[in-house]
């Protein structure tokens, strides 16, 4: 066994003991993706698997699913797009269970989605926030979120003043604006309808 090979299962030994709050945590887990970036990942979802009691709190979501995913996507974008995306039980995780579901990277990765050509995993996502109890902030919250984030990134992409979505995406969009229950819903499935 290398000496490489060893500081990997150290690292692996050594996030599994870390307080999922210890700012620490984070250096770890570059230090191990830097040596095996699948290995790495893996361990993030087991550790984010392990922590699932505690990703309610904020700052222990924020810790272990915020900071961890925007450092792998500062390694390699696209493969921890990829990677996420073929992982249904670590999208569970992020989007169901962490209090920072649709927010930072994991709302920027939901609104690349639905802007792109990947509605049916966007769908998929959004489900799995609508079951998010873990959060201060209901669906219609997150919702008002989600959609102000696309219309936004749009319109900024674009440089238009309005965003002009497909059949598909406002259908999704619209779908999901109806299952709010209180205040956001007028205001939302309205914003949707004007898109078609």
């Amino acid at each position: 066994m290398t000496n490489k090979e060893i500081r990997k299962y150290d690292l692996i030994m050594e996030i599994g003991k870390t307080h999922p709050a210890d700012d620490g945590i984070l250096a770890l887990f570059r230090e191990l993706a830097g040596i095996d970036f699948v290995v790495a990942f893996e361990v993030w979802e087991y550790t984010l698997g392990k922590h699932v009691s505690t990703l309610a709190n904020g700052e222990i979501s924020d810790n272990i699913e915020g900071r961890v995913l925007s450092m792998f996507l500062g390694i390699s974008e696209s493969r921890t797009k990829q990677m996420l995306l073929d992982n249904p039980q670590l999208l569970k995780l992020i989007y169901t269970n962490a209090s920072t579901a649709a927010s930072g990277e994991n709302l920027s990765i939901l609104t690349q989605l639905i802007l792109g050509s990947k509605v049916e995993k966007a769908d998929e996502i959004l489900k799995l926030v609508g079951s998010n109890k873990n959060t201060n902030m209901d669906f219609g919250d997150r919702m008002k979120t989600i959609i102000d984030d696309v219309f936004n990134t749009y319109c900024a992409k674009s440089g238009s003043k309005v965003p002009n979505l497909n059949r598909k995406q406002t259908m999704m969009l619209l779908e999901h604006a109806l299952r709010i229950k209180g205040a956001n819903k007028a205001l939302l499935v309205q914003r949707v309808k004007e898109l078609q």
